[in-house]
């Protein structure tokens, strides 16, 4: 079959053009990770991160580049964003054996193995992490927040300590270290260190919360009470403050006072049992034990498991 030149021409032109356009359009492995980045948000250029469209992207650059290890590190960030544990850890771990002292990668991997309720290894991760870059705060405060979880609380003490002295301005390491050391039954450092907290950030909401817990425990009533009542200045939704305030009344026989108290926390958050729980107390406290039962039976629906709860209300079964 003869084909003329002209007509040979243009069939070899379309090829050329397919060719090419094929060429334009593949993406390299950078390509595709810059795009995953884009989705996962990195730069917080946008107000939520798309994790789907960024793990699809980092698959595309990982079947180019299988070792890429940010490439790795990226797809284990993003499977944490949508809570698939098993994947995030597997492509983090990938990303260390390339990079094993990368800090970044140490810090997330703890971070997956600790929602993983893992803490050995969490702790392993932030341990690493915090000897290789011992001036990061944020890594001495997530080792001390997962030895505070395995109840190591000394040595998590003595991590929360290095963040404070690597950064001295940032309220959360004395609040934590605060939390620490009352866990540990040094409620008078506690109190210093909530102290320091507040002296850092006065409008931080849990630090003067647990100041006014401190204060309460040690029966300095005047300045619980204002620290309650600070917290709940700086945010008035917050039942827990309402629910201290009410304790704090109750353990001075203000009834009354306490119920106003305790009836805002359960307002503002209807599905938390602790707030009807200490309603049921100080309406038994008052003689109310009608009302009393009432709140515990309350408590009960919403956590049947909690035995306080269960023990008065199987008190005052029958009788009333």
């Amino acid at each position: 079959m003869n084909i003329s030149k002209t007509k040979l021409f243009t069939i070899m032109l379309a090829i050329l053009l397919i060719t090419s356009s094929v060429l334009v359009s593949a993406k390299t492995a950078e390509e595709f990770l810059a795009e995953g980045n884009k989705y996962l948000n990195l730069d917080n250029t946008y107000d939520s991160a798309q994790p789907e469209v960024a793990i699809a992207n980092y698959m595309e650059a990982l079947a180019l580049a299988p070792d890429h290890a940010e490439a790795n590190l990226r797809l284990g960030q993003a499977y944490m964003e949508i809570a698939d544990l098993n994947n995030a850890i597997k492509y983090l771990e990938k990303a260390l054996t390339l990079n094993p002292e990368w800090v970044e990668a140490l810090n997330s991997l703890g971070l997956a193995y600790r929602k993983a309720d893992n803490l050995d290894k969490a702790i392993d991760a932030f341990t690493l992490a915090s000897e290789y870059q011992p001036e990061n705060p944020a890594l001495w405060l997530n080792l001390g927040d997962v030895l505070t979880a395995k109840g190591l609380l000394e040595p998590a003490i003595d991590s929360y300590q290095k963040a404070s002295m690597v950064d001295g301005k940032i309220a959360i390491y004395q609040l934590r270290l605060g939390q620490a050391l009352e866990a540990y039954g040094n409620l008078d450092a506690a109190l210093e260190a909530y102290e320091k907290a507040i002296a850092i950030q006065d409008d931080h909401v849990y630090a003067n919360f647990h100041l006014a817990n401190a204060y309460h425990q040690k029966a300095v009533y005047d300045k619980a009470e204002a620290n309650y009542k600070k917290a709940i200045t700086i945010n008035r939704n917050y039942a827990n403050a309402y629910i201290g305030l009410g304790r704090l009344y109750l353990d001075q026989g203000r009834y009354d006072d306490a119920i106003v108290q305790l009836k805002v926390a359960v307002d503002k958050n209807k599905a938390y049992p602790l707030s009807f729980y200490w309603l049921g107390m100080t309406y038994k406290a008052k003689g109310d034990n009608k009302a009393a039962f009432e709140a515990f039976r309350t408590t009960l629906h919403l956590w049947p498991e909690y035995e306080p709860a269960q023990t008065e209300y199987d008190a005052l079964k029958g009788k009333v």
